[in-house]
């Protein structure tokens, strides 16, 4: 089955993440905040430019930069979409990550000393209803800006490359 649309490739590539990360999670045991996550992005990377080039030998007549934009646009939103949905399962189901976090910055509030205990104890409970919003917006972003950036730099590489050869 050959793969023709930036979504599929999305597809494929978000699978790749996925399959990337809780290999480093469950198998190698890393943590979630290891340097294995570059080995994750370089696979969003290589996700993108694989739909960008692929594009790029089709028989379409007229390629400009917006019409590459569009397909790698196309590519990583289906990603971010994949990799947000993966956040949110992921998080739900290890809340020990959340409660780590939020035992850490309970301690940096003793240490600052100028904290009551009924007001550290709201805010551990306000980090908790929190935490699931701000981490998968904070992955959703991430892959946006970073899909965006990717696509527009590939874009434009891969537009000029097609009018000199035109």
């Amino acid at each position: 089955m050959k793969l023709r649309t930036p979504s599929q490739k999305g597809l494929v590539t978000g699978a790749g993440m996925v399959l990337a990360s809780l290999f480093s999670l469950y198998v190698l045991k890393n943590p979630v905040e290891s340097y294995f996550q570059f080995i994750v992005y370089f696979i969003f990377c290589l996700g993108i430019g694989w739909s960008l080039f692929d594009y790029s030998k089709s028989d379409t007549e007229k390629k400009a930069f917006k019409d590459y934009f569009s397909v790698g646009f196309k590519t990583f939103v289906v990603i971010a979409l994949i990799m947000a949905v993966f956040t949110f399962a992921y998080f739900s189901g290890n809340p020990e990550f959340r409660d780590g976090k939020i035992a850490e910055n309970s301690k940096l509030l003793i240490q600052q000393g100028d904290h009551l205990p009924n007001e550290i104890a709201a805010n551990s409970e306000q980090l908790k209803k929190m935490f699931m919003p701000l981490m998968i917006s904070a992955a959703v972003f991430r892959y946006l800006i970073l899909g965006a950036l990717i696509t527009v730099i590939a874009a434009g590489f891969l537009s000029q490359k097609n009018k000199t050869i035109a």
